[in-house]
């Protein structure tokens, strides 16, 4: 339940408050499906990688969006791991970074 958010020409990823780039970081991901059926809230969560995520480090403060957003699905689509990962990674793109599934 992860993405892998990586900084383009165009789309530089910063620690918060500071000049330091990163190339990447790892975007956990959570999602809560709403009774109606087509409601996803989905949480991301940003960590310096995949290896600190699993290590158990904390978070780190980027500014790749973190937080929770809600999506309304399309019809036939479910709510479901799948479909938090596919806009969370259109919303990523649409920020102008490169995102591959972890």
């Amino acid at each position: 339940m992860g993405l892998l958010v990586s900084a383009t020409a165009d789309k530089k990823i910063l620690i918060k408050g500071t000049e330091i780039e990163l190339p990447s970081v790892y975007v956990r991901l959570e999602y809560g499906a709403r009774a109606n059926g087509i409601t996803l809230e989905i949480a991301a969560t940003t960590y310096a990688s995949k290896e600190a995520f699993k290590d158990g480090a904390g978070a780190i403060f980027s500014d790749v969006q973190q937080g929770t957003f809600s999506v309304d699905l399309q019809p036939g689509e479910e709510q479901n791991l799948t479909s938090a990962e596919l806009y969370s990674k259109l919303a990523f793109e649409q920020m102008g970074y490169l995102v591959e599934n972890e």
